[in-house]
């Protein structure tokens, strides 16, 4: 699947604009997972998922195999987003049943990962379903320890963070993401878990240029938002 087509189907996707995420969770969930399942019949499967936390209710939003890029070299063009944002990420095989999951999620490295955000493409008054704003992904290669480092684009953007200090938290709710995932289903299949904004949304406007991930002396993400590039 190509961005093109996925666009068109979520554009095109019918459900109740007016379902909530804190008043119809239920109802929401089976929305999500009734356009999951049409992407994926149309040819796209589900590589991760971003765990949103609104209002202390935990929603999963799919990131799917085509919204991944490589970690270094890729070039976006600054039309097709609004921002960057900089992830804690975690990888795993999500066990098939409920009881082996704390321990797993006690014993996994933390990744980092830059989200790309774009405009909405469909009409929905519940913005933490962020597959209706993702664009895609970069995810670290290796895992990360003590001092990340985001650089974005030409304008002097830098952003550092200490990962060890927020390990037990996101574990914390990635640990609620994965019990959500067996429960609706996605278990037993191998994913990565992006666990919501560390320096909220840096404007495309900041983004202009070359921008990187930084981590132990090492670029681990390294991309170019163009303005010149195709959309």
């Amino acid at each position: 699947m190509v961005f093109e087509e996925y666009s068109k189907i979520v554009k095109e996707f019918q459900h109740d604009a007016s379902l909530s995420l804190t008043q119809t969770f239920d109802a929401l969930c089976a929305a999500q997972d009734s356009l999951i399942t049409e992407l994926v019949a149309s040819g796209a499967g589900v590589a991760g998922w971003k765990i949103v936390d609104k209002d202390g209710v935990i929603i999963l939003s799919p990131i799917f195999d085509f919204q991944v890029f490589k970690p270094i070299g890729e070039t976006i063009s600054s039309q097709a987003i609004r921002g960057t944002e900089l992830e804690v990420c975690f990888q795993i095989t999500v066990p098939a049943t409920l009881d082996a999951v704390k321990e797993r999620v006690a014993d996994l490295p933390p990744f980092a990962a830059v989200e790309l955000i774009r405009p909405e493409i469909h009409p929905s008054n519940h913005s933490a379903c962020d597959f209706y704003f993702n664009y895609g992904v970069f995810v670290t290669p290796s895992p990360v320890s003590g001092e990340v480092r985001f650089e974005g684009g030409n304008q002097g953007y830098d952003f550092s963070v200490n990962v060890d200090q927020l390990v037990d938290a996101k574990k914390a709710i990635v640990q609620q993401g994965i019990l959500q995932c067996i429960q609706r289903g996605y278990g037993d299949k191998n994913y990565f878990f992006i666990t919501g904004t560390l320096n909220g949304l840096v404007p495309t406007s900041e983004s202009i240029g070359v921008n990187r991930v930084l981590n132990q002396g090492e670029c681990q993400i390294c991309f170019d938002i163009s303005e010149t590039a195709v959309l």
